[in-house]
């Protein structure tokens, strides 16, 4: 299958993307995880397969002669080996490279790996643990079921203004907590 240009230009940004994490952008990168949970969930419902949920090849389940062979899919990982990538990583890779073959799709959905891209390029990975999606270094969304999220009001502003502010106030409130430790650390030391 030769690639088309969403194909090419999915794989122009994963090259630039460093895959270990970072707290630089975690307020943002929580928002973008919170809408590719929400934009994959009402993919899920439209394709009637809410047990693969959240992490699933959309575009097999919409067309099962969408997505690409191994072969590419092998040779645009090895392009991207020792960035920091995890197995997730790979997997959810190879499911945005699959849904840029897709031609068309149910009508009022999102891309719903555009978000989950994001999340990438604005500091790396994440991970999953007791049913939630770690973002950063301890910071959670708690996965639970896919209704709950399609369910969650349209999504927000994804400028890169609007996701500034989002990690401003993530930082703001990460200080204060760390203000409030240190303010009752010093009092029980009293």
């Amino acid at each position: 299958m030769t690639t088309g240009v969403s194909t090419e230009q999915l794989v122009a940004r994963l090259r630039r993307v460093r895959f270990e994490e970072s707290l630089d952008h975690n307020g943002s990168r929580l928002v973008l995880m919170r809408e590719y949970l929400r934009r994959s969930a009402l993919w899920a419902q439209a394709l009637d397969c809410l047990t693969a949920w959240p992490f699933f090849d959309i575009a097999a389940a919409a067309d099962p002669s969408a997505g690409f062979g191994d072969a590419f899919t092998s040779f645009v990982l090895g392009e991207l080996d020792g960035r920091g990538l995890r197995p997730i990583d790979e997997r959810v890779i190879a499911y945005m490279l699959n849904f840029t073959t897709l031609r068309a799709w149910p009508p009022g959905l999102s891309d719903p790996f555009e978000p989950l891209l994001m999340v990438y390029e604005r500091g790396g990975s994440f991970g999953r643990e007791a049913g939630c999606i770690l973002i950063g270094h301890g910071d959670g969304i708690p996965q639970r079921h896919p209704e709950m999220h399609a369910a969650r009001e349209s999504e927000p502003d994804l400028s890169p203004a609007a996701l500034d502010l989002f990690d401003r106030r993530w930082e703001e409130r990460r200080e204060e907590a760390a203000r409030r430790v240190g303010a009752a650390q010093q009092r029980s030391a009293d």
